[in-house]
């Protein structure tokens, strides 16, 4: 385990650890007493001791409430800070998750990150409140009770250390492969958690395709899966405390063995002592089970804390760091020398050059696969070139706040991103506190006004998860309305209207063009109603970007697609 990164994450939580273990130190000291009050009280009964007895039930009554009430704060104390651990370390995965790369997103798995954040991170900080704060309690029940068995008698107290040895071997016999069966179990959960999602996510394609009954299998199959791991799992650490409880408790008969004989015997202890040295000798067994529990903890725990070290460590994006530049671009855009390449693909895009000047509409258009929205992906930093740089106004974007760089564009996908919200909540996406006539007047630039004004709750629908509760045009609709609110300087269109038909894809185009007249536009389609309004068109091959005369736009705007032009 990783102790230095543990430290680290427990740090800023040190008050509420430390006071936990203030209080579980209290409670011990309480324990402690106990079993000497309890003998007191024997050798009062019996005649030995000249005490009060009224005083010394008084005494064993307060400490046991005391105890008692410790226990119970302890408890309380802990479930206050597991939850704000707990909130902290999710706040902490999520920030670092939300600002790795793209790439860095898309050759991981959703669900892998999402039970991170969620399921893994749970098991940290219960394992620092109930596990780690609460280790010094116990070390220090089982130091006092053996200091107090040495001092009660010495010779009989000697037995206790000749079974540290048997202790050992027990952690050294479970540890290697309690440590092992603890990451299988965890990776199964996590697998378990994992297929749920992608299931969930996929249900609308899987009812389609009638493969309930299959995927139903196939996540009953990843559930026995996990049940088995975590069941080796709980066989090999249900042998730990056992065994050590059954050494302790061996150990205490063996002690009562000799304790009685020395007692007939008229030797040492007296029989007031002897009874307060076995409640010690049965209190040690309780740190000593404890602590077998914490080893096994600590087996579980260590596979969550490499996980999750392993995701922090991975690099945060570049470009946050930069100082935040402030005004509004121009919105010239070039690319020069762009060489790039997916990772296990070959060249997307080799070697090129093209300059989009500000307040210019270019649209993009060509066979699928030539790298139109790699270009795109570039601009926005979601990946970085292999060779060459992007400016904008001048500026290499890889020098520009990344942040600052995203808000001067507005980028509308084929596929809609929205979230369970409002239908206005997703168009004042970038500005929460918009007003109510900001936020429609950006509905009726991009046309989703139309359908809006007659949903049962206006721009007040709840419009579901992505947006499940309006047709794919609506989707569209909403994400240009949420572009065009934000108001930038550069707008990017990757097929954004195809699922307009023509006659309101030509309106819209035409309507667009004539709003955002001081805005650069880039628009990527296969669609000839979108191009009519460019000032340049240009078509993407293997080989680079061509501009078309007006002659070869006139041709392109006979034919119904332009999937098959090529260079």
């Amino acid at each position: 385990m990783n102790l230095d990164f543990l430290v680290r994450r427990a740090w800023p939580y040190r008050g509420e650890l430390a006071l936990i273990c203030a209080v579980t130190l209290l409670s011990s000291i309480a324990t402690l007493i106990v079993p000497w009050l309890a003998g007191q009280l024997l050798g009062g009964l019996l005649g030995e001791l000249d005490i009060s007895l009224p005083q010394t039930v008084s005494l064993l009554i307060l400490a046991l409430l005391v105890m008692t009430g410790l226990n119970i704060a302890v408890s309380l104390l802990s479930e206050l800070a597991s939850g704000r651990i707990l909130a902290g370390l999710r706040l902490e995965a999520y920030s670092h998750v939300q600002s790795m790369p793209v790439q860095s997103h898309e050759q991981a798995h959703l669900g892998d990150m999402l039970a991170l954040v969620t399921y893994e991170v749970k098991i940290l900080s219960t394992f620092l409140t109930n596990t780690l704060a609460t280790m010094p309690s116990n070390l220090f029940t089982a130091a006092g009770a053996m200091v107090l068995l040495f001092i009660l008698d010495p010779a009989m107290a000697f037995i206790v250390p000749l079974l540290v040895p048997i202790y050992v071997l027990v952690f050294k016999l479970t540890g290697r492969r309690l440590k092992r069966l603890s990451r299988f179990a965890r990776n199964a959960e996590v697998e378990v958690f994992s297929q749920a999602e992608t299931d969930l996510e996929m249900l609308p394609a899987v009812k389609s395709f009638a493969r309930e009954d299959a995927y139903r299998q196939q996540y009953a199959e990843r559930l026995e899966e996990a049940r088995q791991r975590q069941l080796a799992q709980a066989r090999v650490a249900a042998l730990v405390g056992p065994i050590t409880s059954l050494v302790a408790g061996l150990s205490a008969i063996g002690i009562l063995v000799l304790g009685t004989l020395s007692v007939l015997g008229n030797e040492n202890p007296s029989p007031s002592e002897l009874f307060a040295f076995l409640f010690y000798a049965a209190l040690l067994t309780m740190p000593a089970g404890n602590l077998a529990k914490i080893y096994g903890e600590f087996q579980w725990a260590g596979g969550t804390l490499a996980r999750l070290s392993e995701v922090l460590a991975a690099p945060r994006e570049d470009g946050y760091q930069k100082t935040a530049q402030t005004g509004r671009a121009s919105g010239a855009i070039t690319f020069e020398g762009i060489r790039f390449a997916y990772p296990g693909r070959g060249l997307v895009l080799n070697d090129i050059d093209l300059k989009i000047d500000a307040g210019e509409v270019v649209a993009l258009t060509g066979p699928n696969g030539v790298g139109k929205s790699t270009l795109v992906r570039l601009l926005l930093r979601f990946y970085e070139p292999q060779k060459g740089r992007i400016t904008l106004d001048g500026a290499d974007i890889r020098d520009l706040n990344v942040q600052h760089l995203r808000r001067q564009i507005g980028y509308v996908p084929q596929h809609a991103l929205l979230f369970n919200g409002s239908v206005a909540d997703n168009i004042a996406m970038r500005a929460p506190d918009a007003t109510r006539s900001a936020i429609r007047a950006a509905a009726q630039l991009s046309g989703a006004w139309d359908f809006v004004k007659d949903l049962p709750g206006g721009l007040d629908t709840v419009i579901g998860d992505k947006g499940v509760r309006l047709s794919g045009g609506q989707r569209q609709r909403v994400a240009l309305a949420r572009a065009m609110f934000a108001d930038p300087p550069i707008y990017i269109f990757d097929e954004a209207t195809s699922m307009h038909d023509i006659p309101s894809e030509v309106a819209f185009v035409e309507t667009c063009i004539e709003a955002l007249s001081d805005s650069t536009i880039i628009l990527i389609t296969h669609r000839p109603a979108s191009l009519a309004l460019a000032d340049r068109v240009l078509v993407a091959s293997a080989k680079g970007y061509r501009t078309l005369d007006q002659a070869e736009v006139a041709g392109l705007l006979e034919r119904p697609a332009l999937d098959n032009v090529n260079d």
